[in-house]
């Protein structure tokens, strides 16, 4: 890969979930790709907070040239400040905190719009405490997709070490999930990840799976007839229109196996957890989320705010690592697409 350093802004997540001392450690572990030039976008007091509770000397630098970042410094913790409302009680969300957390993203967007960053990575929030304070979006993913200009609908794939699988459906009970497989949906979103899958993660031709809903994929019809009736119609019609090569509707019990998943680039699942399980199973602490469709690169760790361990310096950066690391792979193949 080039030498050229790469900025990535990093968000501060919620205040008093793990995202601080993640982001600490991850800094720190010296694991984070030489190429990258790391800024969070963050309160430092609230960084100097962690700090004691996880006794790091880490050097905190503010960044005041946001366009350029002429002022980063390596091995220091550098920081666009932004102030947080109210004072942080490890593992109690707060809404009077809610400003400061969506603050953080939607600066994070405008730095990155009107400088050289090249992507950004996201720490976790809590979408509970968002909406009791009036956040008016699904999730994370979908505020992202407001503040992108294309204004596409972002499509979510998760990312580990030789498996990538997009969840058609994500956060809806699984009563509603046959209703919401669509013809349209997998077209839309199989279409978004072909064309980022040969820009981000430059896969000229990508091969792509398509899991079934049903057991065994319906077994013609016997256990379900989705297979027949929405999701090979779909692959069908893949196949004419995008030059890419798709199989599908394989039976999820056997879709992941080390037989096949080396056999392809993206396993398109029909809902949350037949695309999760897999990914944290294979591996656990390496999964990253990532965002496709957007006009910007988006990561993420694959994990959640964890108040349970917020405060106790216990928090595993390993994920939030993998997330900045597959950030700058992203947006080197793009430069480079």
């Amino acid at each position: 890969m080039s030498n050229t350093k790469h900025v990535i802004l990093l968000t501060a997540g919620d205040p008093a979930s793990i995202s601080t001392e993640i982001t600490i450690k991850a800094i720190e572990s010296q694991r984070i790709d030489k190429n990258i030039n790391l800024v969070v976008i963050t309160d430092p007091t609230l960084v100097h907070e962690y700090k004691k509770l996880i006794r790091s000397d880490i050097k905190i630098n503010e960044i005041k040239d946001q366009i350029e970042f002429s002022d980063y410094k390596n091995n220091q913790l550098n920081v666009i400040p932004i102030k947080l409302c109210n004072k942080v009680e490890y593992g109690k969300p707060d809404k009077k905190n809610f400003s400061f957390t969506k603050s953080s993203i939607l600066e994070t967007v405008e730095i990155h719009n009107k400088s050289i960053a090249s992507a950004i990575v996201t720490n976790p929030i809590n979408k509970y405490i968002m909406y009791k304070s009036g956040f008016n979006f699904e999730g994370h993913t979908d505020y992202l997709g407001s503040l992108s200009q294309k204004k596409k609908k972002p499509v979510m794939i998760l990312v580990t070490n030789g498996l990538k699988t997009l969840p058609l459906t994500i956060h809806v009970p699984l009563k509603k999930v046959s209703q919401m497989i669509t013809k349209e949906l997998i077209y839309t979103k199989v279409k978004i990840a072909v064309d980022d899958l040969k820009i981000l993660f430059g896969i000229k031709k990508p091969s792509i799976i398509v899991t079934g809903l049903n057991p065994h994929a319906g077994e013609n019809g016997n256990l379900g007839d989705e297979e027949i009736k929405v999701i090979n119609p779909a692959i069908d019609e893949l196949k004419k229109l995008i030059d890419i090569s798709i199989i599908g509707p394989i039976s999820a019990d056997t879709a992941f196996s080390p037989e096949k998943r080396f056999h392809y680039d993206l396993a398109v699942c029909m809902y949350h957890d037949q695309a999760l399980i897999p990914i944290k199973t294979l591996d656990f602490h390496h999964g990253v989320n990532v965002t496709l469709g957007l006009d910007f690169i988006r990561t993420s760790p694959d994990h959640g705010t964890a108040f349970d361990l917020a405060g106790k310096g216990l928090a595993n950066p390993q994920s939030l690592i993998s997330a900045i690391n597959l950030a700058y792979k992203m947006s080197y193949n793009k430069k480079n697409a």
